[in-house]
């Protein structure tokens, strides 16, 4: 797939984050018939240094700025020359065939703008655990099969974006992701893309594989949050869609 950059915010760098993030690279480079695919690793310049990539189509971007999730990939996409870009968490991977799936998609299906693919959940060692996305295939659960709509997220908002294909210039024009926002921000972001016109569909294959568990990584921190805040962040998420620009420099959990 051409006029694409894969964006991989990092925020440490150890033996074992080099296992992992080699893995996610090599994912990239056994995509077949990839073409140009640009790699884009972005962090804090003390965690950059140590890496020594090989290979030129690999951009290290130094993050000088805040270095929360959000703010990384945010300044990630402002600075990417390509069309399209995709993100792709350090300890997670693609499936061989993803971009293939998604040109081809783009080719049958113009009238969408951002793909999204069934993510299969799988533990530490390649174990799987499940998958995700694919509930817009099921009957009379969405009015268009495979197509996220507001109608759609105002009952389900556990979608998993990482992976997917997505429009520079409308992830810049809807404003981008909320630091402010924990848990939810990807939750508030296709309400709030979607309000704006962005039409998401989700390819009916695994096209990622998302990794459930390893230490430290940004939804093990989540782990310590109950039931009644994860439910507050969701909530957060439906107010605050409305708006482009983040509103608050951080939001914080009031527990009602």
């Amino acid at each position: 797939m051409e006029n694409l950059s894969v964006i991989i915010p990092i925020h440490e760098y150890n033996e074992e984050i080099e296992k992992y993030l080699d893995r996610a690279i090599e994912s990239i480079e056994e995509q077949v018939d990839t073409l140009n695919i640009n790699i884009v690793i972005v962090g804090e310049e003390s965690v950059l240094n140590q890496l020594k990539p090989q290979k030129n189509n690999i951009t290290l971007l130094k993050n000088s700025g805040k270095t929360d999730y959000c703010s990384q990939v945010n300044f990630a996409v402002k600075q990417i020359k390509t069309k399209y870009f995709s993100i792709l968490e350090l300890d997670d991977f693609y499936s061989k065939t993803w971009f293939k799936n998604v040109c081809s998609h783009m080719e049958h299906n113009p009238n969408f703008t951002a793909f999204l693919p069934i993510v299969k959940l799988v533990d530490t060692n390649e174990k799987e655990l499940g998958t995700i996305n694919e509930v817009v295939w099921a009957r009379a659960f969405s009015e268009e099969l495979g197509v996220i709509d507001s109608t759609t997220l105002e009952n389900y908002f556990d979608f998993v974006t990482t992976g997917g294909v997505f429009r520079v210039d409308e992830f810049i024009e809807c404003g981008m992701l909320k630091p402010s926002i924990k848990l939810s921000f990807w939750y508030e972001y296709l309400l709030r893309s979607i309000e704006n016109g962005t039409k998401y569909f989700v390819i009916p294959k695994i096209g990622y594989n998302h990794v459930m568990g390893r230490n430290n990584s940004l939804m093990e921190s989540y782990n310590d949050m109950d039931g009644e805040e994860r439910m507050w962040w969701i909530n957060l998420a439906k107010k605050e869609y409305f708006f482009k620009k983040d509103r608050t420099e951080k939001s914080v959990y009031i527990k009602e």
